[in-house]
């Protein structure tokens, strides 16, 4: 119960100081002089954010990938333009659609800042915090509450990240209440088309998450800026001691051909079934709505 009241106390304390101020300004941004009602969101993360706030955009990069991954409710609406990839979104069709407001993120959309705060003014941001910069959790909060302040939507911001933490909070209560055989888990995603694992270190943003309800990652690994190390059936018997949670598609093909490896079959979460399927559409790279739908998903596959 102390470490229960220990966290909860934490959390708390991080909500108030982003309340206070947020320290995950966009590394680039033009001045916005009017609140934006008409928004394109050029990474799924910030798609999610606005209609978390009860906004839809007016455009999107790729909205049939997100569709895709991203399982969220509300949905877009069918009137929301597709403007083209989210690494080369179509600069003709963001300026067609007349938008007072650009939503993008640093590692794709620098170089093409310039144009696009000239269409609208843009905010890009950077999801992947440094080592020693805030955690990708902390990050996620802080820029969703930026985005909240862009649209004028700063209360509903807030009431979405308490509903998040009480979503935790009843999941934590859930867990304790299962009595797991171990707190200890690994978090891994199957990468369609080639014969990968991503395994989530502490950095990773799930990994963080699933800390807030009980958990602990098993997984150490190196320092990733994306939270994950890729590896293959070699790294697992180090951690097989812990409960094996994963994303991977129905009919993902090297995952049925590791379920034949001699490797897999003598490790000791196989053996005694500790194997836990989240979803393949569980999103670990969105914004609290995703935050929410990974801890369900969890506690459920529990």
């Amino acid at each position: 119960m102390n470490q229960i009241n220990r966290r909860q106390f934490l959390v708390t304390a991080v909500l108030s100081a982003l309340g206070v101020a947020c320290t995950a300004s966009p590394q680039k941004s033009t001045p916005i002089t009017n609140t934006a009602t008409r928004v394109v969101a050029l990474e799924w993360e910030y798609v999610e954010d606005l209609l978390a706030l009860g906004m839809q955009p007016v455009g999107v990069a790729d909205i049939p990938g997100y569709q895709q991954f991203v399982q969220i409710e509300p949905t877009l609406a069918e009137t929301v333009i597709d403007v083209g990839t989210r690494q080369e979104p179509s600069l003709e069709a963001i300026a067609q659609l007349q938008p007072d407001l650009i939503l993008g993120v640093e590692l794709r959309h620098q170089p093409i800042y310039d144009t696009l705060s000239a269409i609208a003014p843009t905010l890009l941001f950077n999801p992947y915090p440094a080592a020693d910069e805030s955690t990708q959790l902390e990050r996620m909060q802080q820029t969703f509450l930026e985005i909240a302040d862009a649209v004028n939507r700063r209360p509903q911001g807030e009431a979405v990240l308490n509903q998040m933490q009480e979503t935790f909070n009843q999941a934590s209560n859930q867990l304790q209440e299962s009595h797991l055989t171990t707190p200890r888990f690994i978090l891994g995603q199957f990468v369609p088309g080639v014969p990968q694992l991503r395994l989530f270190t502490d950095d990773a943003m799930a990994v963080q998450i699933l800390s807030q309800i009980g958990l602990e990652n098993a997984w150490i690994g190196e320092f990733d800026r994306f939270g994950f190390n890729t590896v293959w059936v070699e790294a697992l018997p180090a951690v097989d001691k812990g409960n094996f949670l994963y994303i991977a598609e129905n009919q993902n093909t090297h995952f049925k051909q590791l379920q034949k490896n001699p490797v897999w079959q003598n490790l000791q979460f196989v053996q005694e079934n500790r194997l836990y399927p989240i979803g393949s559409d569980t999103w670990v790279f969105g914004g609290p709505l995703s935050a929410q739908v990974l801890v369900e998903n969890v506690v459920s596959a529990f």
